[in-house]
């Protein structure tokens, strides 16, 4: 990427405790920016936790770690269908919306619905430094 000239996004996203999922991540001219507000950041400081990848520490201390919150979302509607359908109960449905984060409303063609956000874990958002310890944006 370096060689092309041209900015770019690089990033690992690093989930905790769901590693399965993480990934790199790499999006230059179009989809720059598509990537950058991606996750919501969590606002709890935390620090990066080196000791669940210790044979790896050397690594990933060559990157800045920016802690985000992986989430699942679930709209009103889709909750009052699986209820419907015998799917979920009326206290899983409950439980859903009592530990959601955030209660979004949403007004579309069809009227308004709910959406809540559940936390799910962590996403650490890594940057790779530079030799100088300066971030490679």
């Amino acid at each position: 990427m370096m060689d092309e000239n041209e900015a770019f996004y690089l990033k690992i996203w690093l989930y905790d405790p769901n590693f399965i999922n993480s990934h790199i991540v790499v999006a230059y001219r179009d989809c720059f920016d598509c990537y950058n507000k991606t996750f919501k950041i969590r606002e709890e400081n935390k620090e990066f936790p080196f000791n669940k990848f210790h044979s790896l520490r050397d690594k990933l201390e060559e990157f800045q770690w920016d802690l985000h919150i992986e989430t699942d979302y679930y709209d009103e509607n889709e909750l009052n269908e699986w209820l419907e359908e015998g799917g979920l109960t009326e206290k899983e449905m409950s439980k859903i919306k009592g530990k959601a984060y955030e209660t979004i409303k949403f007004e579309n063609e069809f009227g308004g619905f709910l959406q809540y956000s559940l936390d799910k874990g962590d996403i650490w958002i890594g940057t790779l430094k530079k030799k100088d310890n300066t971030v490679i944006v």
